[in-house]
């Protein structure tokens, strides 16, 4: 199936989180707002993103953003992701997602996800093109921020062709366009963030820090 430009949204909180901090949905409904189609779901288990990483796989999806706590080790590094009713070590993770990613490019929304071993390892062992994760601890309200001026900037310039008219062929996501737009939205929170690549050999993976070193 081919691959369209746009992305899909997972989304996992606590119970008294659930009501009032929901950044996933409020990054989709922005989306609407600009006309551009995007998927929107919220999970609690393991056992529900296993099945929706599968529907991903299988979707013409090309993009895949999760929004959820990350668990963090005594040395403040992501060891995994925490879901409502538990966790999922990066491990298992790369497992559950590794055969759904190939051609296609993940955005973590998790505090301290650049950290630790997940990203390098998922790029490791599987097609995926990119993955884009914060290095610190960040606030909803920054993280929200960030990620809908993140999309919003990605997905507003129109492809032209040869004589300057728009085309209707959707515009898809270039390394060069995500670390231009990436430092135009990390100025805006004060936050870093890092971009997990390919490098030039097999097997290689280019680690890009972006953003404000902070005081």
């Amino acid at each position: 199936m081919s691959k369209n430009p746009t992305v899909c949204i997972v989304e996992s909180l606590g119970f008294l989180e659930e009501q009032t901090l929901r950044e996933g949905e409020i990054i989709s409904k922005t989306l609407q707002l600009s006309g551009k189609r995007s998927a929107y779901v919220y999970i609690k288990s393991v056992p529900e993103l296993m099945a929706v990483a599968s529907e991903f796989g299988d979707s013409s999806h090309r993009y895949l953003h999760l929004s959820c706590h990350g668990s963090i080790d005594d040395k403040d590094r992501m060891e995994g992701l925490a879901l409502t009713t538990g966790r999922i070590l990066n491990a298992k993770l790369v497992a559950l997602l590794k055969p759904h990613l190939d051609g296609r490019r993940l955005f973590l929304s998790s505090c301290l996800a650049a950290r630790g071993d997940f990203a390098e390892t998922l790029m490791e062992q599987s097609g995926c093109l990119s993955v884009l994760a914060p290095m610190n601890k960040i606030g909803f309200d920054d993280a929200a921020v960030f990620w809908t001026a993140f999309y919003h900037l990605m997905f507003k310039e129109e492809p032209r062709d040869k004589s300057g008219a728009r085309t209707k062929k959707r515009r898809g996501m270039s390394n060069r366009r995500i670390e231009e737009n990436v430092g135009t939205c990390a100025r805006l929170v004060n936050e870093r963030f890092r971009l997990f690549l390919r490098g030039d050999e097999k097997g290689e993976v280019r680690r890009v820090t972006i953003g404000p070193r902070k005081e």
